[in-house]
């Protein structure tokens, strides 16, 4: 390499090493460095899950975390992220290009008399610049950009803690809704039994035609609640395949309710601590480090910005393309705003005021999230105690149905006497039911208010 090569990188070099070291000037630590998984299913605590002892509610989470457009955009902005993130470390370093150009000269003999200087040539310069980060400045933006980062994982992990619980709330209602539609076609079949045995009698005449209309009214009732449940159940059937990134096909398997029960613990009490692993509270912390190190920022504007611009150019102007007639220039210089009407304090005051805001944002999502636990493990145990007494209902109402049965073979009671005691305990079990379900979803609403640890 000739030596004006050597020389020209070499300062360049030294610049490098010496200038752009953030210690010797006090620059800002760096940011945490956030790693999402490679599977997003390490975001779920299936320890939870795995307390309702379902596989299939196990095998609809999964395919919902793995296909899931949503979660696969959210992966996506993750990476759209570091790749910003990387956008601004690769400003640390110096640029250096590289041009062809043609050079048109008009010079006056006299001015150059040397015979061998040309009018018409090419050129190749070879262009440097760099802006040195004396003072932290390109730093504080790459920890910027990190928080960035961190923020976006948090986002996904709150979005697939958020998938699972609503697979799970979507699945037992659909569970649910099923054995609603086999408890309500049995009361129907037994209120048209009741109807046809009232349109005997109106036939009769022993029944009036005010209690036939209402034999009759009560089946049509019966049957609006059915096209509800009907209704209902299609509903979350599509809402399950939306969620696990499927277009609708009809049906899916699910277990029978009646079969799904909650083996572990209802807790008592719950530390307010608990809220700090939440993924939205995690995605505001990130958002206040960001405003904090964007006021640091603000204030460095005030600071001059130090830039190295070199150029190095060979060209056919001389007879040689080589060091002899090469053009050098290599100069280093700060620049400093001197009047810019006020726009660098009015940024400061700018991004206090969104320091302060995102400050607000974050202590009203702390807040928040303790009300949610609170009011989710309050409703848990009034749902739990609520669902044991229909259980104690339900087994009152058996029993009265199989003595009222009983009877019937006995000969002392009639069969609308069966007929009415059945649904009496079918409605019961309707009941009790939909309180199992409701204190399903209460488990499920802490287990997210509680950022997946439950």
């Amino acid at each position: 390499m000739k030596p004006g090569f050597k020389i020209f990188f070499l300062i360049l070099f030294i610049l490098c090493v010496l200038l752009n070291s953030n210690k010797v000037f006090g620059a800002d630590s760096k940011g945490i460095k956030l790693k999402e998984p490679n599977d997003r299913l390490q975001y779920i605590d299936f320890n939870f899950f795995n307390r309702f002892n379902d596989e299939l509610l196990l095998q609809y989470i999964i395919a919902g975390i793995s296909y899931n457009h949503n979660l696969k955009a959210l992966r996506l902005k993750i990476n759209e992220m570091r790749q910003m993130k990387n956008m601004e470390i690769s400003k640390e370093f110096p640029s250096l290009s590289v041009g062809a150009n043609y050079l048109g000269l008009k010079i006056p003999h006299f001015a150059f008399p040397y015979q061998g200087f040309r009018d018409n040539a090419f050129a190749l310069p070879f262009i440097t610049h760099w802006e040195i980060d004396l003072f932290g400045k390109r730093k504080n933006k790459i920890e910027m950009k990190r928080e960035d980062l961190n923020a976006s994982i948090y986002e996904e992990k709150g979005a697939t803690i958020a998938l699972a619980a609503e697979i799970a709330g979507v699945y037992f209602n659909i569970a649910n809704l099923d054995e609603q539609i086999n408890i309500q076609n049995k009361i129907i079949e037994n209120k048209k039994d009741k109807l046809k045995r009232a349109q005997k009698r109106f036939d009769n005449g022993v029944l009036g035609k005010i209690e036939l209309n209402n034999a009759k009214k009560e089946v049509y009732l019966e049957k609006i609640v059915l096209n509800d449940y009907k209704k209902r159940r299609e509903t979350f059937l599509s809402n399950l395949a939306y969620l696990t990134g499927e277009a609708p096909n009809g049906e899916y398997e699910i277990r029978n309710i009646n079969n799904i029960e909650y083996s572990g613990k209802i807790p008592d009490s719950i530390a307010s601590d608990a809220v700090l692993s939440r993924p939205d509270l995690l995605q505001k912390e990130a958002n206040l480090k960001k405003a904090k190190i964007d006021v640091l920022l603000a204030r460095k504007e005030f600071l001059p910005n130090i830039n190295v611009f070199g150029i190095l150019m060979f060209s056919t102007l001389t007879p040689n393309f080589l060091w002899k007639g090469a053009v050098a220039n290599l100069v280093a210089g700060a620049t400093e705003k001197i009047f810019t009407g006020g726009e660098r304090i009015f940024n400061i005051k700018h991004k206090k005021y969104e320091y302060e805001r995102v400050l607000n944002e974050y202590l009203d999502t702390d807040l928040k999230a303790l009300k949610e636990v609170n009011d989710a493990l309050y409703n848990l145990k009034t749902d739990d105690e609520t669902y044991r007494m229909n259980l104690e209902n339900l087994s009152f109402e058996e029993n009265n149905f199989v003595r009222i049965s009983n009877s019937y073979k006995s000969g002392v009671k009639n069969r609308v006497d069966v007929l009415d005691k059945e649904n009496s305990f079918l409605y019961e079990k309707s009941t009790t039911l939909n309180s199992k379900v409701q204190k399903f979803v209460d488990l499920i609403s802490l287990y997210k208010a509680l950022g997946g640890c439950l």
